[in-house]
């Protein structure tokens, strides 16, 4: 790849604001859409489509009508890409990526507090009024509307939390920034998903409003056919007299008998039909794809086996286990093969910090951020009660899974990436839940607020948007304050909408998963931990060992053969909580 020649234009004034009025009517719109008129997300994955919707917009109609009037004035590129790298960095915080889970853990075990589940004795005494809510009118109110939202009330949770995320958020920036050479120009990640971005930013020719892209017949074509397709089935949704035309099909309703009944179990053996995520599988490599098809009927078998052999794991925890170490194993190999460029960023660090064209912010900047970011959780989750040892523990088992997600994003493309345990869950298995106090469990159900649905996390966006100034003229670090603008404005904006929106409507009106279903069972589950504290499992232990050894043995086959067709993405997704969604 040739790199481009950098010049001053990309962060502008007016891309910013367009960039920030992007951002703005997606966190607003968000929560009404998501959790009161329960449409399609408007995020859902880590190719937002509602920011692909209004990307499309402003090349399509707002640039090209600029471009008519007075081409001169027409948004370059580098505007338009700053643009997208906004909107994507912003896109999940309004909602799985923080929002939906955080927001309701600050009120439900207060308001859903009684007699038989006694949380009242469990959880109460180890939360203060600076983590959760505990003012009754505005517990009652969140969740029974009507009110007007008591900001006064909500402040000083609000902070604190803010200053958690910005913590988080610190430290997967700074990896970002630390890794983002290693895989672009030596692993050569392909990021796939920021292929169509750059095709629509594309430079018309000089007297035309559209670039090739836009006047390729094929596109349009392929993009009549999910519209015939989505405009049939949502008329025949409201007048079931229409036809429909079948995007699902249930193939394993055929398989009655044991021990083939466990190719019933999620995820089933069904065929459905996303035109959006054919669309996207277009840019994988064939490997990928194979491996994709390969592991999923892989880990089916797995599942008939032990069901034929009257095992009492199910397919489910046997894949769990698996990918815990599966984790572990992908971050151990990542670290050795970036040895070398990590050596050169701890040798950078100890010099005079100097940012350059190629990036965000200096490597010394980076690795301060990175440790100052995790001694200020540590400090912050101390101050809330929890144990050093078991902050430290959970934080980099979190980020271990986070750099892994991200790996599947930006080498395979990947649009929903979510793993199928929690942080916690390698405490539970290797050291055993009756290692951890009461106090730490009662805290560590608010892990579930950022660390437990990772399909609209930030990182993989971070790292996409680092890529962006690659192929346009952009000096990498000038992303650096749109970013943090674009990320911050988010914050504020999401946050005002969300509680807005719940107090106006009522949390028990809103969207049952994220208000009741997602907000207790956290506190349900952990209360078990706390009743019946259990021991470590050597057989789970060792199912983790065997995922560690799966995973790196595929990665050595191939980086050492290039015959070996079978791409460690497909096993570690196999093993995610995306493989029922694809």
């Amino acid at each position: 790849m040739n790199r481009p020649t950098y010049s001053p234009g990309g962060i502008t004034s007016r891309s910013l604001f367009l960039g920030l009025l992007c951002v703005v009517s997606i966190s607003v719109a968000t929560p009404y859409n998501n959790l009161f008129l329960g449409g399609t997300s408007l995020a859902g994955n880590h190719f937002p489509i509602a920011g692909v919707f209004l990307f499309t917009i402003i090349i399509l109609f707002v640039n090209a009508a600029i471009r008519k009037i007075s081409p001169t004035q027409a948004f370059s590129p580098a505007e338009l890409i700053v643009v997208w790298g906004m909107i994507i960095v912003s896109a999940g915080i309004p909602y799985s990526g923080l929002m939906r889970y955080l927001i309701p853990l600050l009120v439900a075990p207060i308001f859903f507090a009684s007699p038989e589940n006694e949380w009242r004795q469990f959880y109460h005494p180890h939360l203060s009024d600076w983590i959760v809510i505990k003012n009754k009118q505005a517990v009652d109110g969140f969740y029974q509307g009507g009110l007007t939202v008591p900001w006064q009330v909500w402040m000083k949770p609000l902070g604190m939390w803010a200053i958690f995320v910005l913590l988080i958020y610190l430290v997967m920036f700074c990896l970002c920034a630390i890794l983002r050479k290693q895989w672009v120009e030596r692993e050569r990640y392909v990021f796939p998903l920021i292929q169509l971005p750059i095709e629509l930013a594309n430079q018309p020719q000089p007297s035309l409003s559209f670039n090739s892209f836009f006047r390729n017949r094929l596109v349009w074509i392929g993009f009549s056919v999910p519209l015939v397709l989505h405009l049939v089935n949502g008329l025949n949704a409201y007048w079931p007299e229409l036809p429909q035309i079948p995007t699902e099909f249930q193939l394993s309703r055929y398989f009655t008998e044991k021990p083939w009944t466990a190719l019933r179990r999620s995820p089933a053996v069904n065929f459905k039909i996303f035109p959006s995520v054919v669309g996207i599988t277009y840019l994988l490599t064939l490997d990928v794809a194979f491996s994709f098809w390969f592991f999923f009927l892989f880990n089916k078998l797995e599942q008939v086996f032990l069901l034929a052999i009257g095992s009492k794991w199910s397919g489910s925890t046997f894949a769990v286990r698996q990918g815990m170490g599966a984790y572990i194993a992908l971050f151990a190999v990542m670290i050795w093969s970036s040895r070398a460029h990590l050596g050169k960023v701890i040798r950078q660090t100890l010099q005079t910090p100097r940012v350059s064209q190629d990036e965000i912010i200096s490597y010394r900047s980076a690795v301060i951020g990175l440790v100052g970011g995790m001694i200020g959780l540590i400090i912050l989750c101390s101050l809330a009660g929890l144990s050093n040892w078991v902050t430290t523990v959970v934080l980099i088992a979190f980020f271990v899974i986070a750099l892994g997600l991200t790996w599947m994003v930006a080498n395979g493309g990947l649009l929903y990436v979510k793993q199928r345990f929690r942080p916690t869950d390698y405490i539970i298995t290797i050291l055993g839940s009756n290692s951890v106090s009461n106090d730490n469990w009662a805290l560590l159900t608010f892990q579930d607020g950022m660390m437990r649905d990772t399909r609209e996390m930030l990182m993989p966006n971070l790292m996409n948007s680092m890529r962006l100034p690659d192929f346009i003229a952009l000096r990498r670090y000038s992303l650096l304050w749109s970013t943090i603008l674009s990320v911050s404005v988010t914050l504020c904006v999401s946050a005002y909408a969300f509680l807005a929106l719940t107090y106006e409507k009522g949390g028990l009106n809103l969207e049952t998963y994220a208000y009741v279903t997602a907000a207790i069972r956290p506190f349900d589950q952990f209360r078990r931990h706390m009743i019946t504290p259990t021991e470590a499992s050597m057989a789970e232990s060792i199912v983790v060992v065997i995922g560690a050894g799966m995973m790196s043995g595929l990665m050595y086959f191939r980086r050492k053969f290039l015959w070996w067709r079978l791409h460690p993405i497909g096993y570690l997704m196999h093993l995610s909580g995306a493989s029922p969604a694809l």
